[in-house]
């Protein structure tokens, strides 16, 4: 039994980038990371949330990618309550980066 908490303790595990935390969630055997946490690191935006629902209205290509690819994973909110957020696996990442006009998503991006 230990041994199965210690792995959900490790489930709910924040990662930092930039000083700015990122939520992830282990789903379907991989990590899989708030979309919106991710785009409030990269842009310094301060409604995240609605950056990205404009993002994706921009991007008819990147709404339907995203509508999906991205499901709703439930993760711990930073009052600690559980709530089911947009998550993408380091694929969807790498997606939704490439649509970000960002210095700090730059060297993410690929050629």
């Amino acid at each position: 039994m230990p041994q199965q908490k210690n792995k959900s303790e490790q489930n709910k595990k924040i990662v930092l980038f930039q000083s700015r935390k990122i939520r992830r969630s282990w789903h379907k055997n991989e990590w899989y990371y708030s979309l919106v946490d991710i785009v409030a690191a990269l842009t310094e935006s301060t409604n995240p949330t609605d950056y990205l629902k404009k993002l994706r209205k921009r991007d008819e290509e990147l709404g339907s990618y995203l509508g999906t690819n991205c499901p709703q994973v439930e993760m711990l909110t930073g009052t600690e309550k559980k709530r089911k957020t947009l998550a993408g696996n380091i694929k969807n990442i790498f997606r939704i980066i490439q649509s970000i006009p960002s210095q700090k998503a730059e060297p993410f991006k690929q050629c």
